[in-house]
């Protein structure tokens, strides 16, 4: 078995600070089931699962959530303590986060844990726009581009610019070297354009048709990466990943992982204690 990535959902119950308009998780209500972790207490059955993905060749932890992963750092810190007595510890380490309330602090001790790589979820470059489509309280909103990025780079981590395609990008995607000048000019080590998802008729699926990024748009930024770039790998999951301008960079036109059931993109453990393959479907446990 060929597994991308291990997703660790921080447990941080049903409310989350920031209320994204794209938000997955707010499309779906399945009920997992009991946490069994906390800041506290991670039981060794849980610490088996991580080991277990470990041995299944994977090499990139990541951690997310159905919130803010940020809203329970002491969960954070603890899990991090334990994956270190790990037969083979992971030494890729992630945690995807909006920046809100990220504070240089926090950056300095996720360092000190050993996470490796910020992946910034960014919805516009400008941004208050990026706040109001994050639904972001005030008190909570930090400059991504001066402040957070700065502060990354002095301790060292890898910065990762995840761009949620919206029509906020469209003006932008006529000369898709604006991504990478701008990318350059922050010290942007990665960047990872994604097509947001939707699925059924409700709030958030409504607002994506709405403000979705063309199609056409989407192709034109692959094919400038593909005349631009050179190809560096191919990752399990088919995409390729190519060197653009000095910068690392993804096309993630299928996040949900809908159409390749012959590779695992990504493991998904939740604070049930149990693996899945899907975000969406209790069926790939």
């Amino acid at each position: 078995m060929n597994i991308q990535s291990l997703s660790i959902v921080v447990p941080c119950g049903d409310h989350c600070w920031n209320n994204c308009r794209f938000c997955v998780s707010r499309m779906h209500h399945e009920d997992y089931g009991k946490t069994i972790i906390s800041a506290q207490s991670i039981p060794q059955l849980y610490m088996d699962k991580v080991q277990w993905c470990r041995d299944e060749r994977c090499n990139a932890l990541i951690f997310t959530g159905t919130t803010e992963p940020q809203q329970n750092l002491p969960f954070i810190y603890k899990f991090m303590h334990y994956q270190w007595d790990l037969q083979r510890p992971f030494y890729n380490i992630s945690i995807q986060t909006t920046g809100s309330n990220l504070h240089p602090e926090d950056i300095e001790r996720m360092t000190e844990a050993g996470i490796t790589t910020i992946a910034l979820s960014i919805s516009s470059l400008d941004d208050n726009t990026n706040w109001n489509i994050m639904q972001t309280p005030l008190k909570l909103q930090t400059m991504l581009r001066t402040s957070i990025i700065s502060c990354e780079k002095e301790n060292n981590l890898n910065v990762r610019a995840c761009l949620n395609l919206t029509n906020e990008f469209y003006n932008m995607s006529f000369n898709p070297q604006i991504f990478f000048d701008w990318a350059n000019a922050n010290n942007i080590d990665q960047l990872t354009f994604r097509k947001i998802y939707k699925d059924g008729n409700n709030e958030k699926s409504n607002w994506i048709t709405t403000h979705e990024f063309p199609e056409e748009r989407l192709t034109a930024i692959k094919d400038y990466i593909k005349s631009e770039g050179i190809p560096i790998s191919r990752l399990p999951y088919g995409f390729i990943q190519y060197s653009v301008h000095g910068i690392s960079t993804v096309i993630d036109d299928n996040c949900m992982s809908k159409d390749n059931i012959d590779e695992i993109k990504y493991a998904i453990l939740r604070p049930n204690g149990h693996l899945y393959s899907r975000w969406d479907d209790k069926g790939s446990l």
